[in-house]
């Protein structure tokens, strides 16, 4: 792989952003959602205005909140050079916080850009990803925990069907919706021997974050299992 497909591409996605994402509705009533939608759309103009610097201050101030557009906007930006000099480190970084975050073109910027790193420079990138992870469970944001479980099975090196078990199991607990059949799937991978283990450490993650079962209305609130 050359390193001019990517940037072709990138410049496709930026166009993306101009022009299909500057109608971003505001759906959300409550007054900090709005806001962000606010925000997202005058970073959307700007990248349309070509105001680059403008636009990657504003997605990586909402970045930083976790949310996935921004994200991943914001890694096309850094990947492309554009508002400030191109940066693979943060670029893949963000990128695979938006994958994790459903954003689906981010897969495919981030396979780009791992081609171009040293291992050890990727490992580095997937070891701030997961503490990045961590840090939003700690701050009790439930999102993070079925993304947490994917971060082990999909950013990895190597999948570790362990941690994604104890992930999983948490989110599925807690009634986070399409999570049981992760967890299911997470499981037939692990050997037996091994599972009263991992279940044992389930709980006392379980216990130390006094993790809640959200309610189990409607279907985006149904448990899967």
């Amino acid at each position: 792989m050359t390193r001019f497909a990517p940037l072709k591409r990138i410049f496709f996605s930026l166009f993306v952003i101009a022009n299909c994402l500057f109608g971003l509705p505001v759906s959300a009533s409550d007054p900090q959602t709005q806001m962000e939608n606010k925000a997202f759309k005058e970073a959307v103009k700007a990248v349309k205005n070509r105001n680059y610097a403008h636009a990657i201050t504003l997605f990586e101030a909402q970045a930083k909140m976790a949310r996935h557009d921004a994200q991943h906007n914001l890694a096309v930006l850094l990947n492309a050079g554009k508002g400030r000099p191109r940066n693979y480190v943060d670029a893949l970084f963000w990128s695979w916080q938006a994958q994790l975050g459903g954003i689906e073109d981010a897969e495919d910027l981030a396979n780009d850009i791992v081609d171009l790193l040293p291992p050890k420079v990727a490992d580095e990138v997937r070891s701030r990803v997961g503490e990045a992870l961590q840090a939003r469970i700690d701050a009790n944001d439930l999102n993070a925990i079925p993304q947490f479980a994917n971060y082990h099975l999909t950013i990895l090196a190597e999948p570790d069907y362990g941690n994604a078990y104890i992930w999983y199991s948490i989110a599925a607990a807690i009634n986070l919706p399409e999570t049981s059949d992760a967890r299911d799937d997470a499981e037939s991978q692990i050997d037996s021997k091994n599972l009263v283990e991992l279940q044992m450490k389930t709980q006392t993650l379980f216990d130390k974050y006094k993790f809640k079962p959200l309610p189990a209305t409607g279907k985006e609130g149904k448990n899967d299992s």
